[in-house]
């Protein structure tokens, strides 16, 4: 609406889910609403679900492309979604470089393929993945174990904090944790909170 008022025309709408850095994730609920929003406003929706295996604790993580599979009763323009993916966080894999565009959308994928000419992965990087994702068994174990670290780092951090009486976001996902500092500022401004 505010847009709207100052004739600025939006486009798109862009989300991170699992949210970053607040660890927490979109109910199917809210990302049902969401695909109705843009398809009234007809606007597209880019998706980064970068950090969808980081979930360590319930709810699950729900992916765009559920709610659009699942939900028949969704009027939806699926030329309107794009998803982003990377094995960056999720497979601990942040120098490798390789991630997905996932689009319904047939001019979104045919820029993105173009685009990738200027940043091709490796051959050898390309057999490695492949090696690795190909034994689901060890995806499987890697992930089960990954949620199980994070869990139990972000349990004993929360931990920590409250016991200095420092309060968090309550959160399920991710590699960060927003906590409120606002009781250790000198005083309640920006300066001070760039201070601290």
């Amino acid at each position: 609406e505010k847009a709207q008022e100052e004739n600025i025309r939006v486009k798109g709408l862009l989300i991170t889910n699992p949210s970053s850095p607040l660890g927490t994730i979109l109910d199917r609920e809210t990302l049902r609403m969401i695909v109705r929003f843009i398809n009234e406003k007809s606007i597209h929706l880019v998706c980064d679900e970068i950090y969808a295996a980081t979930v360590f604790n319930q709810p699950p993580f729900v992916s765009i492309s559920e709610i659009i599979a699942e939900d028949a009763d969704i009027e939806c323009n699926t030329d309107l979604i794009h998803i982003v993916y990377s094995l960056s966080k999720d497979m601990g894999f942040p120098g490798f470089r390789v991630g997905v565009v996932y689009s319904y959308n047939d001019a979104v994928v045919n820029c993105a393929r173009k685009m990738s000419s200027f940043g091709l992965v490796s051959s050898q990087t390309q057999h490695l993945i492949a090696a690795m994702l190909s034994d689901d068994v060890f995806v499987t174990r890697f992930l089960a174990e990954s949620a199980r670290r994070l869990e139990r780092r972000h349990n004993g951090f929360t931990r920590g904090l409250a016991q200095v009486r420092i309060t968090c976001l309550e959160s399920n996902a991710g590699l960060f944790l927003w906590m409120d500092l606002h009781r250790l500022l000198k005083e309640q401004t920006l300066d001070a909170e760039m201070a601290l």
